[in-house]
């Protein structure tokens, strides 16, 4: 039953109520969390976020970089530009099929979009693509053998109410994390791109890996 459940919450897109209620209650937090593994790898450069959202991590560094969104949900795109107000482009496209040419890019990012891919090794080599030589490949994903506390110190930072936390994060042990890639999950996920440099860390105390790389 669980297994059905990951499958069906994780490997799609948002609908236009799901977005909704991921932008009022995770997508604050979230930003918070990932934004100092990406800062020192987009000042100055041509980034892609791929799996944008609804604009939250945008928002926060488009401001030190030229950058342009890519999402399969349309009223995540939408809300996107909403909040950008201009100051970045998004376009809906699938992150296993980026409409860019390749080496169109200095920064290649993706936040908590690994496990909604449905062919994940297509998307990674995607990613590739457009990035050019030397340039970077950030990929942060939940940690699949994430623990209950590190979920729990990560609920506490949202805006998913008090009382609701507990539920929270049971549910996200079930479902998310059940489908999210382990260490050496998301390892495997560089096995087929021409990348050097790999690094995988650990966000402290949070349930989240960051994978970097750079682009041979």
């Amino acid at each position: 039953m669980w297994g059905r459940l990951s499958e069906g919450v994780c490997r799609r897109a948002f609908s236009s109520p799901e977005a909704f209620l991921y932008e009022a209650t995770i997508a604050v937090a979230l930003s918070r969390v990932v934004l100092p593994a990406l800062e020192p790898h987009v000042r100055g450069r041509r980034v892609l976020d791929v799996g944008s959202g609804g604009g939250r991590l945008a928002t926060a560094i488009c401001g030190d970089c030229s950058l342009v969104g890519v999402d399969p949900s349309w009223p995540q795109v939408r809300r996107f530009s909403r909040r950008v107000q201009g100051r970045a482009v998004t376009i809906q496209a699938e992150g296993e099929a980026l409409p860019f040419p390749a080496d169109a890019f200095d920064t290649v990012y993706s936040s908590c979009v690994y496990k909604h891919w449905q062919h994940p090794a297509l998307a990674m080599r995607e990613c590739a693509r457009v990035l050019r030589p030397g340039g970077t490949l950030i990929t942060v994903e939940i940690d699949g053998a994430a623990s209950p506390a590190q979920f729990r110190r990560f609920a506490d930072q949202s805006r998913v109410p008090v009382g609701l936390r507990a539920g929270y994060v049971r549910f996200a042990m079930r479902t998310v994390v059940g489908v999210a890639p382990s260490e050496d999950g998301l390892r495997c996920g560089f096995d087929n791109i021409d990348v050097s440099d790999l690094r995988i860390d650990r966000i402290a105390d949070m349930p989240f890996l960051v994978a970097t790389a750079t682009a041979s």
